[in-house]
């Protein structure tokens, strides 16, 4: 049922509650907010019906709760995630009252606003009829709810329903329901429109973690063949042989063998922790590439690759800058005196490329000839912008 305002909208929940509870049918109602909830617990206790409400702010007594929405007579008003995971029974704790719940049709269902994916919708709609028992379900919305007024619901009405809309309510027609096919239409095409964008945001954001992840594979296979003492030969016995025959005559190989392996197991945590505080850098200006008219993936993708050759290089150059540095006792090398701890980081992702929205300045942008215009007649908004980040950045290291 589509409604023109969230107060027709309101009035026709309550009518339709009111009208299912004189029946004595048990009746569940999902809303998409914790406001929503007792906004309209509020509506039906002004008509007069008991009701009670599951939500964030009372999850102590969820299970109590559920456990009496399937009683003859209850009403429950719910959030989307309350309740998770647990049957409605009919006729209450126990199903007492089954017999008497299964003959007046089971578990009524009411959704008070289209979800931006139809799974949560069917989720909601599958609280009734669970396990071979009867129920209904229906979806009582608006125009005006904030899905449908997110994606502009209104230009995707023609303007003849809009007026014919309109006009009703200047009739003070405005609780009569919208039965038209192409509103229904448009209300299902919104749904679908959303749910193709955040596939598309899911998509993109494991383009960006599949290319890391490939690098932290390669780079955890090589820290696994060092701490189990497998792999090839010394790296150390090659680039510092002088300093390394030398400590074997005086320690043993066994013991340079064991500092090597610690060095390199401290040596790639670190470079691989500011590998990944590069890539972040990367990864929070990439989107200004759109002015060039390049692809921001195309362009991550080719340095993350040129900079993580870099990596492996630095490792090991690290490792031998290392061990000609640390002193070697007969007790080994004192780790926290040379400052040799292991580093930790944490990785956070950006998941969509287009921050500026689609537009007809970006269109133009992203064709080669426009781009460097683009960038010298912009100049004074991009550099105070670069200016920010890059004191941000800085601010963000000097704290840690």
């Amino acid at each position: 049922m589509i409604y023109a305002s969230k107060d027709a909208k309101r009035r026709a929940l309550v009518q339709e509650i009111t009208r299912t509870h004189a029946t004595g049918r048990p009746v569940l109602v999902g809303t998409v907010s914790v406001e929503e909830s007792e906004r309209l617990a509020a509506d039906l206790r002004q008509a007069g019906i008991a009701c009670r409400v599951l939500n964030a702010r009372n999850d102590a007594e969820e299970a109590e709760i559920v456990a009496e929405a399937g009683a003859l007579g209850a009403v429950t008003i719910s959030t989307n995630m309350a309740g998770r995971g647990t049957d409605i029974r009919l006729g209450g704790a126990g199903e007492r009252q089954r017999d008497s719940v299964v003959a007046l049709g089971g578990l009524s269902v009411l959704g008070t606003n289209r979800h931006e994916s139809r799974r949560i919708d069917d989720q909601l709609r599958g609280r009734a009829g669970r396990q071979g028992d009867p129920g209904s379900s229906r979806f009582i919305i608006s125009l005006e709810d904030p899905l449908l007024q997110r994606c502009g619901i209104e230009r995707l009405l023609s303007p003849k329903l809009l007026q014919e809309v309109k006009t009703a309510g200047e009739r003070g027609e405005a609780d009569r329901e919208l039965d038209h096919k192409a509103v229904r239409s448009e209300v299902a095409r919104v749904q679908r429109i959303v749910e193709g964008q955040h596939g598309d945001l899911r998509h993109r954001l494991l383009s960006y973690w599949g290319l890391l992840e490939h690098q932290r594979g390669e780079l955890r296979e090589w820290r696994q063949a060092v701490l189990e003492g497998r792999g090839e030969e010394s790296l150390l016995a090659r680039w510092s042989s002088r300093r390394w025959s030398d400590l074997c005559g005086r320690f043993g190989q066994p013991m340079l063998r064991d500092i090597e392996r610690r060095i390199t197991l401290v040596t790639i945590d670190r470079c691989w922790s500011d590998h990944l505080t590069e890539m972040q850098a990367i990864r929070d200006e990439v989107h200004l590439v759109q002015l060039g008219g390049v692809d921001p993936f195309t362009h991550y993708y080719r340095t993350a690759e040129a900079a993580f050759e870099a990596l492996l290089v630095r490792i090991d150059d690290s490792i031998v800058e290392i061990f000609e540095r640390v002193t070697v006792t007969e007790d080994g090398v004192d780790w926290e005196r040379e400052g040799l701890q292991g580093p930790s980081s944490t990785w956070t992702y950006l998941v969509n490329d287009n921050v500026f929205g689609n537009n007809t300045f970006l269109t133009l942008a992203n064709r080669a000839s426009f781009g460097l215009w683009a960038v010298l007649v912009c100049w004074w908004i991009l550099l105070p912008w670069a200016l920010v980040l890059h004191w941000r950045r800085w601010r963000q290291r000097r704290e840690g």
